[in-house]
């Protein structure tokens, strides 16, 4: 999301009209998930994707048709058949995508995607609504809810509105409802997750060059100031600690990462035994299964419960058979997308 708000507010600046594609909802498999966006410029440009092949060619062709009338569209895919046979990628599936314009010259809807991207960028939480149209006859119009309830736009939502928007709605990213009589597609504007790195060395500088890549917010802890400074991780706030016995308050809450990757076994202990006992969505620690258990037995002979234990990730990373630091950080990051996609 962050990328595509980025890009709606270069438009802006350069006075470009935009087309926004928005897969809805999809069923099967198709190369993306419901959520996912792409702008279209005028000169079939892009910026992001919904997953390329003949979907993503047969969209950017559909923008010319919003771009014409300026009036938002559904354009309906299916990925079977003849047409999954003639596609790069083995994927079925069927689903919609909602394009939708986004004038140069509209102060409003470009103040709407600014108020989406400031939240962003503080990591706040939001919801950006689109008014469109199935039949084609509506220009889209935007607003978006801050997580203070304060609105930029100029849709009229009243309280019981906002109120379904962000209840039973808000387990999901995105959903469409029926507002006043016009279709609106509701999204959640999600502040980017923390990954807590404990330990800076060489798997350590790997993985938050990749995790901010894919978009966490990254924090690496050492007890070393030569380990733990900006000019390793550029792409990372870093903490010195005086030791891993004895660590500040990290705000770690109940959608936070924490990766375990101290240089020896006495750190990975501490900041487990410190970690465990809080409400961390995902908790990775790398090293040996004989080094695991044996930090497992101190922790249960010191009380830690068998059920918080079962809650950590040992030896952390997906099972990829990865030798070097940047093998392993490959295998690590791909274990907290794959966490990452589990959150609600």
């Amino acid at each position: 999301m962050r990328e595509i708000l980025q890009g709606i507010y270069e438009a802006s600046i350069n006075q470009d009209d935009l087309v926004m594609a928005t897969i809805m909802q999809n069923q099967g498999s198709s190369p993306r998930t419901a959520g996912t966006k792409m702008l279209i410029r005028r000169d079939n440009s892009i910026v992001a994707t919904i997953g390329g092949g003949s979907l993503e060619a047969n969209v950017i062709l559909e923008a010319g048709k919003v771009f014409s009338d300026k009036m938002s569209r559904i354009y309906h895919f299916e990925l079977t058949g003849d047409d999954v046979a003639q596609m790069d990628m083995i994927c079925g599936g069927f689903g919609d995508v909602l394009l939708s314009y986004i004038a140069a010259d509209d102060a409003i809807s470009h103040a709407v995607f600014a108020a989406a991207l400031q939240a962003a960028s503080k990591n706040e939480q939001g919801w950006l609504v689109t008014q469109y149209s199935n039949a084609g006859t509506l220009r889209s119009r935007y607003c978006f809810i801050d997580q203070f309830g304060e609105k930029t736009g100029d849709l009229e939502i009243d309280g019981e509105s906002l109120a379904a928007m962000k209840g039973t709605p808000g387990e999901i990213s995105i959903h469409s409802e029926i507002l006043q009589n016009s279709e609106i597609l509701v999204e959640r504007v999600q502040e980017r997750r923390k990954l807590i790195l404990f330990g800076g060395g060489h798997v350590s500088r790997e993985t938050a060059q990749l995790a901010a890549l894919v978009d966490f917010e990254v924090t690496v802890i050492d007890d070393r100031v030569e380990f733990a400074n900006a000019e390793r991780f550029p792409n990372a706030q870093t903490i010195v600690v005086d030791d891993y016995q004895h660590l500040p308050d990290l705000g770690i809450g109940s959608q936070s990462f924490v990766a375990i990757i101290t240089r020896g076994h006495l750190g990975d202990y501490d900041v487990l035994k410190s970690v465990i006992q809080t409400d961390a969505f995902y908790i990775g620690m790398i090293g040996s299964r004989r080094k695991r258990e044996m930090i497992y037995q101190r922790l249960r002979d010191e009380g830690i419960s068998q059920e918080q234990i079962d809650r950590v990730h040992s030896p952390i990373g997906l099972t990829i058979n990865g030798q070097t630091p940047a093998e392993i950080a490959v295998s690590i990051v791909a274990e907290l997308i794959l966490e990452r996609s589990k959150i609600k």
